[in-house]
């Protein structure tokens, strides 16, 4: 147990560790979004579709990962204090819904191009039921971490009555 303590103790300073924490979040995010664009660039483009599993369950695995912490941290991004509304929901709903649509409408139309008018139907369909899926996925997880936030300031404010 005391060469675990060795390795795994801490010998930078807090500004060091600012460093750190800001190079691993640029670096996860560009390994996060390089990922999804692989992904689609494989499976749309290159036709790979059965092929992407494994990057897949990493993609998704990080996704609600990401998703989890944030809510348990009670923060939704560096740019905004408060957990945004039902006009963001519906903005952010909006553009997910528009690129499932696009991403279909690739899939379907490279496998089947001889029926584009099912194809375009299925587009909307699709766009739809990921603008639906997208906007109650939000408003439950901005509501939870609503919920959240509330619930760490409280134990913040019950802590400072503590100490007084």
């Amino acid at each position: 147990m005391n060469w675990l303590k060795k390795i795994f103790n801490k010998k930078v300073d807090e500004r060091q560790e600012m460093d750190l924490l800001r190079v691993e979040h640029y670096s996860f995010w560009l390994m996060f979004w390089l990922l999804a664009i692989e992904i689609i660039v494989q499976g749309i483009i290159l036709d790979g579709g059965d092929k992407i599993l494994g990057e897949w369950i990493v993609f998704m695995a990080t996704a609600v990962f990401s998703v989890a912490g944030f809510i348990r941290k009670g923060v939704w991004s560096y740019q905004a204090k408060k957990v945004p509304g039902v006009k963001s929901y519906f903005l952010y709903s909006v553009i997910a819904g528009a690129a499932g649509g696009v991403m279909f409408f690739l899939i379907m139309f490279k496998k089947s191009p001889d029926t584009p008018q099912a194809v375009l139907a299925g587009t909307f369909g699709m766009a739809a039921a990921v603008f639906a899926i997208s906007f109650a996925a939000f408003c439950v997880l901005g509501t939870i971490t609503k919920l959240r936030e509330k619930k760490l300031e409280r134990e913040a404010m019950e802590d400072d009555e503590e100490d007084e």
